[in-house]
């Protein structure tokens, strides 16, 4: 009996030992698993204040985009007014220019005009009847005086309001570069952010979403990278100018070859649009069309699918000479930084495109100073 008492005591101690051996193993793991939890917890509201900040960043430039935007819409407001001026000041002039036409063939039928008015004073026959000729004759000179005043004056002010529409019209295709040139930087900030955003993301992500995070990751990147590039794209004309060599830049040769049948498709839709106004971001008929918009869309009912910017349509077509251009091609500006600009090539030198005046045919001789290049749909 004792030595049963003395093995249990012995296997007791022996379990408590175990027990405390297991428990001084256990709690510091424990411990720094709390301790990983809360650093997981600290370093995740770091990184989504990191994540909040980019976004802000995109935020922010959204904001002076959207207010490039307002200043746009209001020059153009203007320029409808001043227009619609014109208009009425024109009508008057004719107006009254066939009015002062008509005088002036009467007159010259008399011979002179005074003629006119004395024979009138002449055949009174009365002193009463020649006071009422008299007022009715003076009256008369003076409405043709005032008819001159008027004319002389319309045609001043009609002077005036082409100077001012010619100001706005200038004012109007600035506004419309910098919000070009805006948004080709806000596409490159998008995507560098992105990319950024991804990276951090993943810094918290478990095993399977880091790894997709981290594909998503290399191709934000990669798209950034394609679009800095394209902020280095020089146009032709000042690349030339750029040589030093002192000579003039060199004509622009551009070809006209045929287009293919989805591309006149394309062309014929874009046409319907012609007159249609400037519309910053509309990419459909109902919104309106802005350059890349109406290439997309013209594209798109033709059954080619492009992106939706002039940057990254510019990426997604095959570089061809000017020489080489054919009917359908897109053809790409910059005003000094990034592709922002876009039409379609009609052949002659001319193009299709959405720009500050609205959807147009024009010539590529005064874009030249801005082209950059073609791209050709594959």
């Amino acid at each position: 009996m004792g030595k049963r008492n003395k093995w249990r005591k012995s296997v007791v101690l022996a379990l408590a030992l175990a027990g405390g051996l297991l428990f001084n193993t256990i709690q510091p793991t424990e411990v720094h698993a709390e301790e990983t939890s809360q650093q997981m917890i600290e370093k995740k509201a770091e990184i989504d204040a990191q994540v909040k900040k980019l976004q802000e960043e995109l935020t922010n430039l959204q904001k002076e985009i959207d207010e490039k935007v307002k200043v746009f819409k209001q020059v153009q407001a203007e320029i409808k007014e001043v227009d619609a001026s014109i208009v009425e000041t024109k009508k008057r002039i004719e107006q009254r220019s066939k009015i002062l036409s008509e005088r002036m063939a009467a007159y010259q039928a008399q011979d002179n005009t005074v003629g006119v008015y004395l024979n009138v004073v002449l055949e009174a026959k009365s002193f009463a009847d020649l006071m009422d000729r008299v007022v009715a004759v003076k009256t008369l000179m003076d409405a043709d005086q005032e008819l001159v005043d008027q004319q002389e004056a319309d045609k001043a002010s009609l002077e005036q309001q082409k100077a001012i529409l010619d100001e706005k019209q200038q004012e109007l295709q600035k506004q419309f570069q910098e919000l070009q040139q805006k948004e080709s930087e806000m596409e490159v900030k998008k995507a560098e952010n992105e990319a950024k955003s991804l990276a951090l993301k993943a810094q918290i992500a478990t095993k399977q979403e880091e790894e997709r995070l981290e594909a998503e990751r290399k191709a934000a990147e990669e798209e950034a990278a394609r679009l800095r590039a394209l902020q280095a794209a020089t146009p032709v004309v000042q690349a030339t100018q750029n040589n030093g060599d002192g000579q003039q830049p060199q004509k622009i040769i551009v070809g006209s070859g045929a287009g293919t049948a989805s591309s006149g498709d394309a062309i014929s839709t874009a046409k319907q649009f012609l007159g249609r106004p400037y519309v910053w971001g509309g990419s459909n008929p109902t919104s309106g069309f802005d350059c890349s918009g109406l290439v997309q869309w013209s594209y798109k009912q033709a059954g080619v699918s492009l992106p939706r910017t002039a940057s990254q349509q510019y990426l997604a077509t095959q570089r061809i000479s000017a020489g080489e251009a054919r009917v359908g091609d897109l053809v790409f500006f910059s005003y000094g930084s990034g592709v922002a600009h876009v039409g379609i090539y009609l052949g002659n030198n001319t193009m299709i495109d959405a720009q500050n005046n609205g959807v147009v045919i024009e010539s590529l001789d005064w874009w030249n100073q801005y082209l950059v290049g073609f791209g050709r749909i594959q």
